[in-house]
């Protein structure tokens, strides 16, 4: 699950990246309204489902060490 975590946080900081450099050039309201609508909602997504990916990693680690 790590390497899951490890992925999805680069390409969230890469967006990130990408993101605040397109808003040099893109200041209009459409801009902000594409990130009030897709790139919040998707960040809020991305949290959330490290926090799930957290958690399975932490319920796994029990399970392999109840297995021992």
């Amino acid at each position: 699950m790590t390497g899951s975590k490890g992925l999805l946080t680069l390409a969230t900081r890469n967006l990130h990246a990408r993101w605040g450099e397109t808003c040099y050039s893109w200041r209009d309201r459409k801009a902000q309204e594409f990130e009030e609508m897709y790139l919040s909602e998707l960040m809020n997504g991305v949290n959330s489902a490290l926090r799930v990916i957290d958690e399975l990693d932490h319920l796994l680690e029990k399970i392999h060490a109840d297995c021992d």
